[in-house]
């Protein structure tokens, strides 16, 4: 298996690499990933799955195994802010602010209508092992952990790589058209010199991922996280991680920072003493400490994810702080893209431009992330200057913490003042938008001149269009006694979809034609009121008011579920528009379209 001819290497076994490898697989893509750790994570850091993540999984059959063991939309409604979670003072255990998050409570409307994937919650190291289990059912024995790629070269027909197998020190060769080189930033950005541009770094953040049980002191069954912004100047976030959920929960991660040049005992009961003295909780508590860990949050974006045939994706591509939980969604999302693509170009049937467009598409998305998760990161400050903490002046910000929890009348103006400022925080756990909205305004897509929707400038407003680049709108449609989404036409398969109106009979000739002669897998779905047709699928009201085109119009759906191209009606030519619109979607923008 060390010396190996594959299309694709994928480096790193972490969730951008196994979702990569389940992607490719369903692509019909032969490759090889090699994973330098033993196993799959052993930490809880990443967990969010936001609504894209979840269509994407629900798309490639991961979705129900997710939510099979992930916390249920019930118990990661809320956010909270506390002074502490126990402790017997006056200013312990006091609630400063609590949101409806994710999809829950007042949000639950919204995210309801606009996706058939939930948000869910799923720490890395319960999702590693589920997404390692789907990877290996669809490429079995092409996945080697605790094997290290060690060098590689490329040139113009592909690359070179020297794989060791870290149990036994043998080495191999492996030789590949492509390498996708998902290992965090490990390595292969760095060989290729390719500048990760931001900032970062300049302080750490201690995790502890430990048992114990919280139900006495937890404030809600449906709170996911709970801030902590002592008077006395500390700030962490601990954050329920399963087994089971809410006041169920067995583990929990804590966050705090540490300051730059301080030291900090990472010991099992030095730690173990930190949590109780962080969350004020008794020191009879029972606190079993699973794992510690470091890391620097940064707000990096590689200046380019392709070089030549390699390319990044996930932490190897763009790394930004937890805050809004963008970091994970964004590289599956990444994989996602570059997937379908690479079984075009490696099955014939595209030009090598299509893979230009992973970085001309991915790379902005990354950027708009990366800058959100700073802008959620630095609103904490404005948070915490609302709340009165004086950095490096304790007395004054307990002084702060006391005229803010009294009942006297400015008090109460306080913490109405308080509450407007934390409701801002908004733009970090409902921001719908951001999790669902991004679009490709340029890459495999045919612009059709018309306008973007709005956009919320805080995140949340989400406008569902069918305008070329952006993700095909969730309906639901019926058929009998079956319902799908929209987002349900699309199969794991790196199949095209064409979605028409109910007058689709020219576009079903058209596409026939296109299917044949650019070789790809194209399946024609009517959606409209055809009593006499069988293969017609019926819409409510809210296909009628995203679907942008006529009953004689047409949309081309990419693989990865963004629309391609879109023709408000039937022109007199259908099967010269569709060839024309493929042709370019799939790379051969440079030649002359087949049919003209």
């Amino acid at each position: 298996m060390l010396d190996a001819d594959v299309p694709v290497l994928v480096v790193g076994g972490g969730g951008c690499g196994l979702a990569a490898s389940v992607f490719l697989s369903d692509a019909g893509v032969p490759h090889l990933l090699v994973e330098r750790r033993e196993s799959t994570s052993v930490l809880p850091r990443a967990h969010y799955l936001n609504q894209r993540t979840m269509e994407i999984f629900r798309q490639h059959g991961i979705a129900d195994d997710v939510y099979r063991i992930s916390a249920p939309l019930a118990n990661m409604s809320e956010i909270a802010w506390y002074t502490s979670l126990g402790g017997d003072g006056p200013l312990d255990g006091r609630e400063l602010h609590r949101m409806d998050a994710f999809g829950g409570g007042a949000t639950a409307g919204p995210y309801a209508a606009d996706s058939p994937g939930p948000s869910t919650n799923l720490p890395q190291h319960r999702l590693e092992p589920l997404l390692r289990r789907h990877a290996e059912r669809r490429a079995p024995a092409r996945l080697l952990f605790h094997h290290e790629m060690t060098e590689f070269t490329q040139d113009a027909d592909g690359v070179t790589a020297r794989i060791t197998d870290r149990s036994t020190g043998e080495t191999g060769t492996v030789r590949a058209r492509y390498l996708l080189g998902a290992d965090g930033g490990r390595s292969i950005g760095r060989s290729l010199d390719v500048p990760m541009d931001g900032a970062g770094g300049g302080f750490t953040i201690i995790s502890v991922h430990f048992s114990a049980d919280l139900s006495r002191w937890w404030p809600g069954d449906g709170v996911l996280m709970t801030h902590i912004i002592s008077p006395d100047g500390e700030v962490s976030v601990v954050v329920a991680t399963g087994p089971g959920w809410g006041l169920a929960s067995d583990e929990w991660a804590l966050h705090f920072r540490v300051a730059p040049g301080a030291e900090v005992d990472l010991g099992t009961e030095a730690i173990a003493a930190r949590v109780r003295e962080l969350l004020k909780l008794p020191p009879e508590l029972g606190v079993r400490v699973r794992h510690v860990s470091e890391y620097r949050p940064e707000a990096v974006v590689a200046r380019a994810f392709r070089a030549g045939r390699v390319f990044l994706a996930g932490d190897a591509a763009h790394r930004q702080p937890p805050a809004a939980g963008g970091g994970l969604n964004t590289a599956v999302q990444d994989a996602h893209n570059l997937a379908w693509k690479l079984g075009a170009v490696l099955g014939g049937r595209a030009g090598d431009a299509l893979l230009d467009s992973y970085e001309s598409e991915r790379l902005p998305v990354a950027e708009r992330n990366v800058t959100w998760a700073m802008t959620c990161l630095r609103n904490y400050g404005v948070l915490f200057a609302s709340l009165g903490l004086v950095p490096g002046q304790p007395e004054a910000t307990r002084a702060g913490f006391r005229e803010l929890l009294s009942g006297t009348p400015i008090g109460e103006t306080r913490r109405t003042v308080v509450r407007e400022v934390f409701a801002t925080q908004r733009i970090e756990y409902q921001a719908h938008d951001i999790e669902l909205g991004h679009s490709y305004p340029a890459g495999a897509v045919l612009p059709d001149g018309t306008p973007p929707p709005p956009r919320d400038s805080l995140g949340a407003a989400h406008h569902p269009v069918t305008r070329p680049g952006h993700r095909l709108p969730h309906a639901w449609l019926r058929r009998g006694d079956t319902r799908v989404s929209t987002l349900d036409l699309v199969g794991r398969h790196a199949g095209f979809v064409l979605i028409t109106g109910p007058l689709s009979e020219g576009w079903a000739v058209a596409a026939k034609k296109a299917a044949d002669t650019h070789r790809v897998p194209l399946t024609v779905v009517s959606i409209g009121s055809r009593p006499d047709a069988a293969d017609h699928w019926d819409a409510d009201g809210a296909w009628a008011a995203v679907r942008g085109i006529e009953d004689d119009g047409a949309l081309l759906v990419r693989p990865d579920q963004h629309v391609a191209w879109r023709a408000a009606h039937a022109g007199p030519h259908p099967d010269q528009d569709l060839g024309a619109a493929f042709h370019r979607v799939l790379g051969h923008s440079g030649a002359t379209a087949p049919g003209r």
